[in-house]
Formats: structure tokens, C-alpha cells, sequence
């Protein structure tokens, strides 16, 4: 079930003058308290979280990657709020007079010291990285720990970001600061937001899915506990609406009227001839629903700070193991050059199918990428994986360009002061991976340029790929759309051998995921695909392999081809074996065409055939 809402539009510009007496009236209330406690009457605390998908945490859990989705979101609002805290209070009245206290970026020495979990309270951390609660599994411990942050910090804004997965978790975190902090708004964003909030590009109208943080609210199903749902251009999005919210809002712990943030909303965007971003804010006041889509500017990856410029670089990836730092494998820095597929698969949240705006590097700016890897390296990072869901989009012109630019930097003197007196780090160490398909592996027409491509990505560091393989079996991917242009109608099985051998005969190890569940699935479909896989392992043609649930996702074809319109992401179901082997995996959400028996089938088989090689979830280290 969808429901359309009819969103306010495009106003007309609103005239200067509104603004300007708004801003001064905002300026003369504030002048005594920034007079007596100086700047830090003009700052309201603000705290982030990456909401978990998993509440079990099934042994010891390496670090997984770091929540770039989350970190991507933040890196405007931050990059106002430091340079407003590093150039004081403008001489006349300004929409940033009071803006939120992100903090400072973190120095070279802190970037290098920090690995792993971050420890102590957001509250006695003054770096934009002490800002992020990241705990990884929503259990009794990490319950205890969010309410200490939230008590210690009291945000007078709490941003959530949430797969879709993790949006149940997601609504006891946005209850639990309602509870400890009243005024706080509640803010939620992320993966699950895009995908059920969407506008319909014929009519125009706001589209509400009934998995909707929105329509979940609306319809009674969980009390009013998020205020704002920012679904597209989180940057720009994200941004703007905490310069409405600084507009509107009292220091201390008061509450703030959200359809007043609306409407300063509207003012702000209607105001600008340069508005960015492109997407949906979804306000939750007096009124029943506030929806207003914003028509900015998109904004390419280049145009937009690098999410690490504020934080650490965390986590730890096990495939990863030159540098030999730790047996949870070496400190890993994720980076993306885009962040939708080009092919159309009807079961992933990442198609260009589902995500229409994809925000990129272009293919020119392969230079950019390079020496963005470069300051990473400078900041500790020993390892990169770009989560593309296809590197540089499966262009090897632009991927055999990138390889040089890296390599042509690993000669190349140090230009940064600071990196330069702390001793420079060099991109000659630096081993990396990406990920590709088969068939842009297999791309019969650029045969010499993939060959040389992948010579160019082993020379430049690169010693891992991880493929889609999705099932073994022909009656499966019959229905998979893994090969956009329809290119090698070769037996899929050859062609993942093939694809496997020829990135083997270059020098890189490959990885790879297994989807159970999409079209055609039957018990002895998993059979053929655990067997196969297997195989695979044996001739030493893999190094992992990750076996994985289909899950149903709003807004992805199959869910609407198995009728799964009402999908489950709200209640507090507890959810137990052999679902929580698998990412994701809940009994309301996963492939009608698997039972329970079948789920157990998967987990105990595939760890008998394919042994240590196996990648459990708990052990799953992708970006967030």
C-alpha cells in the first residue's frame, strides 16, 4: 500500500525583507545570553547515531566498516557549524547566529591514535567524531550506554540513521530520547527513508509507503516519536533543515515547535537561487503530516567534502591483512565513487531502478578520488574498499585512469605541512578492493582493456574483489537482471567460473556474496548453488563467500512482484535463529519462497561445504 500525499510546492521567491526582519528579531533575543556566556549561548548540542540491525552479538565482533551512509549525511551541517565556530558571530544578523555544536575537527594525531569503538561520551568529546553513537547491536548493553550518552550530552537534536532493518531499533532509540530528553527533536534518515518516502516523478505527489516512518506514525501503529523523516540528498537535505531548526529554536532544554521548523523550512529554500539538494523533509507537529519536497540542485560526490574529513577511520576489515596490525585485519577506510548500480537487479535497494538520483564522482575526476585516498592514508588508513556497487561504475576507462593517478602519487613528495612533520604516509603501502560483476568482468567488447585494467588495479594495490554471484543455478538467474546490456548469454554458471579465473589470472583474490530466496528458488536450487559454490572454493577461485537471505525492501521490484506491500519494519518482534545467522533476515520480511526449514538448510549446509571460507553475518565487514 502506498499513500500519496499532496505536498506543498514550490512557493514563490519569499522577498528578502522577511528574512532579514526574522533574522534580526532572532539576533536582538539572543544578544544578552551570547553576552554572558559568550559563543556557547549560540550552540546547541547535537548527537548522531547509526541505528543497528542486529541484537545478538554472537560472540566477538571485529569492528566492522565505518557507517559511511550516516557520515555522508552529516558532512554539510558539520562543515558549516566549524567554519561558524571558527569565524565567530557575523557583524550583522545571520541564519547561522545559532547553529548546532558539532565541534571541532579532529587533529592528525587523534585521526591517527583512533581505531575501533569509540569510547567515553559524546558529551566530554569536543571533536566532530566524539559526536557518533555507532554501537553495532542493539542489546542490553548498548541500551544502557545510548541513554548515558543522551542524559550526559541532553541534544537538543538526536539524527537516527536506519536501514530498514534497523528502523523497529530505530524507533525505541527515538523513544528513549523522548523519554530522558523531552525537547529533544528526533530526526530520522538513511536507507530506509529513501526507499519509502519517494516522490512520483509524473504526478508530482509525495509517495508514503506503508513500511514509512510516516505512515507507521500516522496510522497508530507506534506513537509520534520522530519529528522530521529527510529522505534524498541527505548532505544538502540534512543541512538546511538544521538551519531551520537554529532559526526557530531557544537555548536550553525547551521545546521546539516543529511546524515552525517547517515553515523557516520553506523560507530558507524558497529564499535561495542556489538551493542543493533534491529530495523530501517530512515534518510531524500539530499538524497531521507536514511534507515538503525540495527541488535543488544535485550535488556530484566532488562538490561535497569527504565524509572522513570529520571522523576517525575505524573499522577493520579481515581480508585485508598487510599490514599485519591487528587479527582483525588492517584499519580500513570505505569510500564510494557511486552510490547506485548501473544494473537493475528487481531484489537490491541499490539499483538505479530504486535509487533515480545517483550522487557520483565523474569520470574525469578520477584525480579527485586518488588524492582523497592519499589524506586517508595520511590519516591512518592502511586498507580502502569502495563500496560501489560497481567500481567507477564498470568504466575501465575511468578505472585504468584512477590506477594511474594512485600510482603516479605514491612518487610524489609530500605537500601537507602537517602530514609532512608527523611523518608522511605513502599510497605505495596500500592495499585495496572494489567491487565488480560478472559481466563487467566479462565485457567481450573491451576484452584488452579489461585485462589491462585489472593488470592496472593489481599494480596499484588493489588485492581484493568482491562479485555478486547471487545463485548457481540456471532456473534462478533467469529472472535476475544481472546483465544490463544482455551481454554473454553464456550459461551463467561458465560465466562465473570464467569471470573468477580471469580476475585469479591477474594477481586478485575475489570474494563473493550468494542470495537465496529471489525466483525460481527450491530446495534443490540451494543444493545446486551451495555444491557449486563449493566447487569454486575447492579449485581456489574463491577466498569468501557470503551466504545471504533475500530480504524484502520497500520499493524494489520483487516486493511488489511477490505482493509485499506491508512489510514489517516497525514492531518489536524478537527475532531468533536461524534468522539471526543472516543479515537482515526477519520472518516477516524474508523470501516467501523459503521456510524455515529451508533457512536452517542454508546456514548448516553452507557451513559444511564451504568451511572457513563461509562469511557469517556477525562477521560481515561492508560499509554500513
Amino acid at each position: 500500500m502506498v499513500r500519496e500525499v499532496i505536498a506543498a510546492g514550490p512557493l514563490p521567491p519569499v522577498p528578502d525583507v522577511r528574512l532579514t526582519r526574522l533574522l534580526a528579531e532572532r539576533r536582538a533575543r539572543f544578544a544578552e545570553a551570547a553576552g554572558a556566556d559568550g559563543e556557547a549561548a549560540l550552540r546547541f548540542p547535537v548527537l548522531a547515531a547509526l541505528v543497528p540491525v542486529a541484537t545478538n552479538r554472537g560472540g566477538e565482533i571485529a569492528y566492522p566498516g565505518d557507517p559511511m551512509c550516516l557520515y555522508s549525511a552529516l558532512i554539510s551541517t558539520i562543515r558549516r557549524s566549524v567554519g561558524r565556530r571558527e569565524s565567530g558571530l557575523a557583524a550583522r544578523p545571520h541564519v547561522d547566529d545559532l547553529y548546532p555544536d558539532w565541534g571541532h575537527y579532529p587533529d592528525l594525531a587523534y585521526r591517527r591514535a583512533q581505531s575501533g569503538p569509540r569510547a567515553g561520551l559524546a558529551a566530554d568529546n569536543p571533536t566532530t567524531d566524539g559526536k557518533v553513537f555507532d554501537p553495532r547491536v542493539w542489546d542490553a548493553e548498548a541500551r544502557e550506554a545510548f541513554s548515558a550518552q543522551l542524559v550526559a550530552l541532553r541534544p537538543k537534536v538526536l539524527l537516527l540513521s536506519a536501514v530498514s532493518a534497523a528502523h523497529r531499533y530505530a524507533l525505541e532509540m527515538a523513544e528513549t530520547a523522548k523519554r530522558l530528553v523531552p525537547g529533544c527533536l528526533v530526526v530520522l534518515g538513511g536507507r530506509h527513508a529513501d526507499e519509502t518516502v519517494r516522490v512520483d516523478k509524473r504526478s508530482g505527489l509525495v509517495q508514503l509507503s506503508w513500511s514509512s516512518t510516516a505512515q507507521v506514525q500516522l496510522d497508530g501503529r507506534h506513537e509520534r516519536v520522530v519529528d522530521f523523516v529527510v529522505s534524498g540528498d541527505g548532505a544538502p537535505l540534512l543541512d538546511l533543515l538544521m538551519q531551520a531548526v537554529g532559526l526557530v529554536c531557544d537555548p536550553g532544554f525547551g521545546p521546539t515547535d516543529v511546524d515552525a521548523v517547517m515553515d523557516s523550512l520553506r523560507l530558507l529554500a524558497n529564499s535561495r537561487a542556489d538551493l542543493e539538494g533534491v529530495g523530501v523533509v517530512v515534518g510531524f507537529g500539530a499538524r497531521e503530516v507536514d511534507v515538503q519536497p525540495l527541488r535543488g540542485r544535485s550535488l556530484g560526490r566532488a562538490e561535497l567534502p569527504s565524509p572522513y574529513d570529520a571522523f576517525a577511520i575505524r573499522a577493520r576489515f579481515g581480508v585485508f591483512e598487510r599490514a599485519g596490525s591487528s587479527p582483525h585485519g588492517s584499519r580500513t577506510a570505505h569510500m564510494m565513487t557511486l552510490d547506485a548500480c548501473p544494473f537493475k537487479c528487481t531484489f537490491c535497494s541499490e539499483s538505479s531502478a530504486v535509487k533515480s538520483l545517483p550522487t557520483r564522482f565523474a569520470i574525469t575526476e578520477s584525480q579527485e578520488v586518488a588524492l582523497r585516498v592519499q589524506r586517508l592514508v595520511d590519516w591512518g588508513a592502511e586498507a580502502m574498499f569502495f563500496d560501489d556497487p560497481v567500481f567507477w561504475g564498470g568504466n575501465w576507462n575511468a578505472i585504468a585512469d584512477f590506477c594511474r593517478d594512485l600510482k603516479e602519487l605514491a612518487d610524489r613528495p609530500c605537500e601537507d605541512p602537517e602530514s609532512a612533520a608527523h611523518g608522511h604516509r605513502s599510497v605505495r603501502d596500500l592495499e585495496w578492493g572494489a567491487q565488480l560483476t560478472v559481466d563487467v568482468v566479462l565485457n567481450r567488447a573491451k576484452w584488452d582493456e579489461v585485462g589491462a585494467g585489472l593488470d592496472l588495479m593489481r599494480e596499484a594495490g588493489c588485492t581484493y574483489v568482491y562479485i555478486g554471484i547471487e545463485s548457481m543455478a540456471e532456473q534462478v538467474m533467469k529472472h535476475v537482471k544481472k546483465n544490463l546490456l544482455r551481454r554473454n548469454p553464456e550459461p551463467w554458471v561458465g560465466k562465473v567460473r570464467e569471470a573468477l579465473e580471469k580476475i585469479r589470472s591477474h594477481g586478485i583474490r575475489v570474494g563473493s556474496s550468494v542470495l537465496f530466496g529471489l525466483d525460481g528458488e527450491d530446495r534443490g536450487t540451494i543444493a545446486e548453488t551451495i555444491e557449486q559454490i563449493g566447487a569454486l572454493i575447492d579449485d581456489g577461485l574463491l577466498i569468501m563467500a557470503s551466504p545471504n537471505i533475500l530480504t524484502y525492501h520497500p520499493g524494489t521490484g520483487i516486493s511488489a512482484e511477490h505482493g509485499q506491500d506491508e512489510l514489517d519494519y516497525h514492531s518489536r518482534k524478537e527475532n531468533k535463529p536461524p534468522y539471526t545467522f543472516f543479515e537482515e533476515a526477519y520472518p516477516d520480511v524474508v523470501s516467501k519462497l523459503l521456510t524455515e526449514d529451508d533457512i536452517w538448510y542454508i546456514h548448516d549446509s553452507a557451513a559444511k561445504r564451504w568451511g572457513s571460507v563461509r562469511n557469517s553475518a556477525i562477521e560481515e565487514s561492508g560499509a554500513a
